[in-house]
């Protein structure tokens, strides 16, 4: 008798694992897809940032994808890095078609990026965030400047006023708005990046690319050391 119970028990636990695998088998990339790339390894890893640099010899570029705390006292250097002009210019057609279509690529991520964070829970959660560091700012004697909803813009975050950076910078320290701002961003940056998989890996084989405009006698290079074309 028990035989008979758990040889029917195997078959509807067989039933139903037979639909749960296929599911997990036919799943596709998820929001969950990129968890692994480390914050500050996504210019790198995902655009070549580090290829485009060591090329071109700039700073490395899509600066704007690496998550840190925010840093109000030394604002971050400008996203592209300053890279392009003579060096790109010299260099073949495909290196410079590779890093447009590159271009293009962080900057869909990146606007699709900030309409995440500008809407529904993770706006609420932004929101909230900002608030803490704010009333920081007030018990600390700083108010708000200009009319209209309270905001980082509003209290003149963005004015270049040195006692009021210093006074932002520990704030965001000791209120935890620095690391929840990075931990927001970081997440939601990571589920844009997992919605575009098939781009991330046509981006990958354009390494070889990139890598042979800085080869010796190439236009890139000479153009880096002043040589004539």
């Amino acid at each position: 008798m028990l035989g008979g119970i758990v040889g029917v028990t195997r078959v509807v636990l067989s039933a139903l694992l037979i639909p749960l695998a296929g599911c997990a088998a036919s799943k596709p990339a998820t929001d969950f897809t990129y968890q692994d790339v480390p914050a500050e390894r996504i210019a790198d890893r995902l655009f070549l940032a580090d290829v485009i640099a060591e090329t071109e010899g700039c700073d490395p570029p899509f600066s704007d994808v690496l998550v840190r705390r925010p840093n109000f006292i030394s604002p971050p250097p400008p996203a592209d890095g300053g890279c392009g002009g003579s060096v790109r210019a010299a260099a073949p057609y495909e290196y410079g078609d590779a890093v447009k279509r590159i271009t293009a690529l962080h900057d869909v991520v990146v606007q699709e990026w900030q309409a995440l964070l500008q809407s529904g829970p993770e706006a609420a959660e932004t929101r909230a965030t900002g608030a803490t560091l704010l009333q920081c700012l007030d018990r600390a004697g700083f108010t708000q400047r200009e009319q209209g909803d309270p905001s980082l813009r509003s209290y003149g975050l963005e004015q270049g006023d040195p006692a009021l950076a210093n006074a932002a910078q520990r704030c965001s320290d000791e209120s935890g708005y620095g690391s929840r701002t990075a931990a927001q961003r970081l997440r939601t940056l990571r589920s844009v990046l997992g919605r575009h998989e098939s781009e991330f890996n046509d981006v990958a084989r354009l390494r070889p690319v990139l890598e042979r405009g800085a080869e010796p006698g190439g236009g890139a290079e000479r153009a880096r050391f002043g040589l004539p074309l």
